[in-house]
């Protein structure tokens, strides 16, 4: 059975890891996923975080420790692959067996790199490799999977490009987070397909958001999960069939909603989003021309 989660951000990194996990619980998720902020002890101890998520009866469902992995500048490749390595162990220590990685490189920089203008593709995947080489053992040095998300504009960036990096290593300890919302912007539309290409023991981790446009800075948006062209009565019809048992977490990136609507203030977003689970688990998704 899906184990439903939530993704804080914006606003609601303000409030007390207490009252975060409290919010969460008391709306009716099972788990939380932490950003870096949360989860690494920088800011605050871990041994608190994971009080407050126990006396909640929450579960951490994975660390975030995106890093671009495609850049020309050496020193910035590395600082990234660094990162990752070092935070590894302070997420083992959380008991966390899944991080969320991305390949990069992030089309949404004010000068982001292109691959085929600014570097050639081989290049970008050598990199890419280059840092998974490294980061694959140590992550299974501390018992971690590694789920990769396919984002816009990557290297790896749908279900075909991350294919492609998965099947370079084959290894039990590389997956995937899968996020339809990517998927779709590509065209990749059919549910089914994405979740029985990928299997049981390949998904790791689910991100639930929505996508409609294309996939170019300022032609697509994220919007609530039921209003984009995610088919959700397919996507939780296969999950079903496949007996996909993980969580499932919601990454709330409405901002113009949460800007015109809510005043800028993510605190609303989780109920939200629930409440929009709830109806499209049991109704899919409404297409508005189907009879």
């Amino acid at each position: 059975m899906i184990q439903f989660g939530y993704l804080p951000s914006g606003t609601l990194l303000n409030m007390e890891i207490e009252a975060l996990c409290a919010l969460l619980r008391g709306i009716g998720y099972e788990g939380i996923e932490l950003l870096p902020q949360l989860a690494l002890g920088d800011s605050i101890p871990q041994a608190r975080v994971l009080r407050a998520v126990r006396d909640n009866d929450l579960q951490i469902s994975e660390v975030v420790l995106q890093r671009d992995f495609v850049t020309p500048d050496g020193d910035e490749r590395e600082a990234a692959i660094c990162f990752v390595e070092e935070a590894l162990p302070r997420v083992a220590d959380l008991g966390v067996r899944t991080v969320n990685l991305f390949t990069g490189p992030q089309p949404w920089l004010p000068h982001p790199v292109r691959v085929g203008a600014d570097v050639t593709a081989t290049q970008a995947w050598e990199w890419v490799f280059a840092a998974f080489d490294r980061l694959l053992p140590a992550a299974e040095k501390h018992s971690i999977r590694i789920a990769v998300e396919n984002v816009y504009g990557m290297m790896a960036h749908d279900i075909y490009t991350n294919l492609f990096l998965q099947d370079h290593y084959r290894s039990p300890s590389l997956g995937v987070n899968l996020d339809p919302s990517h998927d779709v912007l590509y065209d990749n539309t059919d549910m089914s397909f994405l979740v029985n290409t990928w299997g049981k023991d390949r998904i790791f981790h689910i991100h639930l958001k929505d996508a409609v446009g294309v996939p170019q800075n300022g032609k697509f948006v994220f919007p609530l999960l039921g209003e984009g062209e995610v088919n959700w009565q397919d996507f939780f019809d296969a999950l079903s069939r496949i007996g996909y048992d993980g969580y499932a977490s919601v990454e709330f990136e409405s901002w113009r909603y949460i800007h015109n609507l809510l005043d800028g203030s993510n605190i609303d977003c989780a109920e939200l989003s629930f409440r929009a689970i709830q109806k499209l688990i049991k109704k899919g998704r409404a297409f508005p021309n189907e009879v």
